[in-house]
């Protein structure tokens, strides 16, 4: 039996209607066309939009804005299906509308192929995909944060115009725009608001107290610091880190070392390194190509991470795998109850982790001095790809014990020396 779709189309145009009828010929469907935002609200009010598979929405309507109807239905339909469509098509209009939850947009004027295949693959995904909306949101401010700096940077690539001032002027806007909250950025913001109303001399100058100014040059450091790492991960993509060669085991020694240094974190929540056995393996004779200072922050990120996102009184383990042509290093470890969101991380989370800004919950570490900006993880994705590896993370079971204990790792895998070129 063919499934009949129900599409709600809210658009004022009768010839733009009749062309997105047209379109959505292929598929089987029964349209229903709303001239504006009223019809629609009274049919909200009156008998609700449960019969509906998917609406497509015009974000300029004679009655209101487009934008203005799809808040008042995601109050009560958190997982229909949404498509707007509008002429306008600057970034900040697309994203403010993106924000509320909607699954694509489409801008005028309108493509029928592209809107007939639109429509088919969220009508696909409709009955299990939408449960995931803060997952959507999750992406829409990613996407929000690096907007602006990755079309200067295309911008100044294509234009052969890339520098580093620029970068960082440019690094500095979006850092203002989009890390307004929470220690650094957020105090420096309001210290400015605070400097503005002291006493000034008869030039205009500001007098500072001296408290004011300790707290200033504390959280300049600290925003420093993160500038710092958006540097480091801009060195990794344009190839400006030092490459070594050294053996398997000088790293794995590395890694040993650093988690002796991290011992202080470990008390934290009484918790402690377990390592695998690798004495039998020969990782002398294994050679790779890394940069020590990059490496330790990679794994320094990573073993943080497991302590900070643990159990109490729980074992973070390292395992080291060897194999013909490439070796990988695991870092597992269980979900703490603080993380809210179940044992594991949840798998529509899996691949956004890695993105810039991303982060499973909104808690602060303080305690183990990160930054809590969602850029550590960015860091090791670039550096470990960048020396030809992967990383990637997936909940595992533990039988070993009286009973199941779910687990995240953190694998990172790369070649040795019979595999690099």
């Amino acid at each position: 039996m063919i499934t009949q779709y129900k599409i709600l189309i809210v658009e004022d145009d009768p010839t733009t209607a009749l062309l997105y009828q047209g379109a959505l010929r292929s598929i089987s469907c029964e349209l229903f066309l709303f001239s504006g935002i009223k019809p629609v609200l009274h049919q909200l009010g009156n008998e609700g939009l449960d019969k509906y598979d998917l609406l497509l929405v015009d974000l300029i309507l004679p009655d209101g804005r487009g934008v203005d109807l799809v808040r008042e239905i995601r109050k009560s339909y958190s997982q229909i299906p949404i498509i707007v469509i509008s002429s306008e098509s600057e970034n900040q209009s697309i994203i403010q509308v993106m924000k509320e939850n909607v699954q694509d947009y489409l801008i005028k004027p309108v493509i029928p192929k592209e809107l007939s295949k639109k429509v088919e693959y969220h009508l696909s995904k409709r009955s299990f995909d939408y449960q995931k909306s803060i997952l959507e949101k999750e992406k829409i401010i990613s996407l929000e944060k690096l907007l602006d700096w990755y079309n200067f940077k295309n911008r100044s690539m294509d234009n052969r115009e890339f520098n580093s001032q620029e970068l960082h002027k440019n690094l500095f806007h979006v850092l203002r725009e989009s890390l307004s909250q929470g220690a650094g950025f957020g105090i420096l913001v309001q210290i400015i608001d605070i400097i503005r109303g002291m006493k000034q001399t008869e030039n205009g100058d500001y007098i500072l107290e001296k408290g004011i100014l300790t707290i200033l040059e504390e959280n300049a450091e600290y925003s420093k610091k993160i500038l710092n790492t958006f540097t480091e991960i801009e060195n990794i993509i344009f190839g400006r880190v030092e490459e070594e060669v050294v053996s398997l085991e000088t790293l794995w020694q590395e890694v040993v070392s650093l988690t002796k240094e991290l011992y202080p974190y470990t008390q934290i929540k009484r918790q402690r390194f377990i390592f695998s056995d690798s004495e039998s393996m020969k990782m002398e004779s294994k050679n790779i190509c890394w940069n020590r200072d990059y490496f330790r922050k990679v794994f320094r990120e990573l073993l943080i991470n497991a302590l900070k996102f643990s159990k109490e009184s729980s074992s973070v383990l390292l395992l080291l795998n060897l194999k013909q042509d490439n070796f990988s290093i695991s870092v597992v470890n269980v979900v703490g109850e603080d993380l809210n969101i179940g044992k594991g991380i949840p798998n529509e989370y899996l691949d956004l982790i890695f993105e810039p800004f991303f982060r499973l919950t909104k808690n602060l570490y303080e305690k183990y001095e990160t930054f809590d900006f969602g850029i550590g993880l960015s860091l090791v994705k670039e550096t470990i790809q960048k020396f030809g590896g992967s990383v990637v993370v997936s909940n595992i079971s533990d039988h070993l014990g009286e009973s199941v204990e779910p687990k995240v790792e953190f694998k990172i895998t790369l070649p040795h020396s019979s595999s690099l070129k």
